[in-house]
């Protein structure tokens, strides 16, 4: 059932875009906030407030809807419900278009604009210091296709619709209490495992001994963060040397190339659910 969910999900996904009419987050949001002003001597906010929608989700998902029983359809439903509340948000592809046109004619405001709605962390950075914002702009984007797509899939797989919500409602509160220093060491333990996988996938989908040596280097590391993981792997995948110079024309193609990698990889992770589906 679960590659069936993923599929359908996928085919509303492309009809809606990022105009996904489940990803409204003003009631989590409210409760974050209202657990965080209330949990002030534990500090487990960031455990307490996804746990306030996952409980009585379960409860009714697992209580009321099993897939074993006659009711599997409206399981079914339920899941693909949550797993669209559960991928990513906003406008990404669109977002990385214009950053690369922008970059094109080389306008810097309207580039650190864009660079701004993909969340990049633009501080410090010289006016016109173009390499260095390539550089954080791939990291970002090879960050955001993986947030935002394979580790929700990959929770689902493993621990159902549950799974891939409390990642997202997590990620979410990462993204509001960024001070929290805990919530971000659980996010990242979470992404752990999730990356690797993905990294190592790029060894199919792209250029294998690129990515393969990448991968080997970082699999056991426990320092290094999500993106440099991903962006380190997805580089290598695309064949692009670690001391090339980020200019205006090989971002962009790069940028390109990273949306095709990441597209044939999701290709090659629903053709291995399909064939462990249909194993004994």
């Amino acid at each position: 059932m679960s590659l069936l969910t993923i599929v359908i999900a996928l085919g509303f996904l492309q009809v809606w875009g990022a105009k996904n009419p489940l990803h409204y987050d003003g009631l989590y949001t409210r409760c974050v906030d209202a657990v965080s002003a209330w949990n002030t001597i534990g500090g487990f906010a960031f455990i307490i407030a996804p746990l306030c929608f996952i409980a009585p989700l379960g409860l009714i998902m697992y209580g009321y809807f099993s897939p074993q029983s006659w009711m599997g359809a409206i399981f079914l439903a339920f899941s693909v419900v949550i797993l669209l509340y559960s991928l990513g948000r906003g406008e990404f592809v669109e977002i990385v278009a214009e950053y690369t046109k922008a970059c094109y004619v080389e306008d810097w405001s309207a580039s650190l604009e864009r660079a701004e709605s993909l969340e990049v962390n633009t501080e410090g950075l010289e006016q016109g210091d173009w390499s260095a914002l390539h550089e954080r702009v791939l990291e970002e984007a090879s960050y955001r296709g993986f947030e935002r797509m394979f580790a929700v899939i990959f929770w689902f797989v493993f621990f159902g619709p549950l799974g891939a919500l409390y990642y997202r409602l997590l990620f979410l509160y990462c993204r509001r209490k960024t001070d929290d220093v805990r919530s971000a060491h659980l996010l990242w333990a979470m992404e752990w495992v999730p990356a690797r996988l993905l990294a190592l996938s790029f060894s199919f989908t792209g250029n294998f001994v690129g990515s393969w040596g990448r991968w080997r280097e970082l699999l056991f590391c426990f320092r290094s963060p999500t993106h440099s993981i991903l962006s380190g792997s997805a580089l290598g995948a695309l064949s692009v040397a670690e001391d090339t110079e980020q200019t205006c024309e090989v971002t962009r193609k790069e940028l390109n190339m990273l949306g095709r990698l990441y597209a044939r990889t999701l290709w090659f992770w629903l053709g291995a659910l399909a064939l462990l589906t249909l194993l004994p």
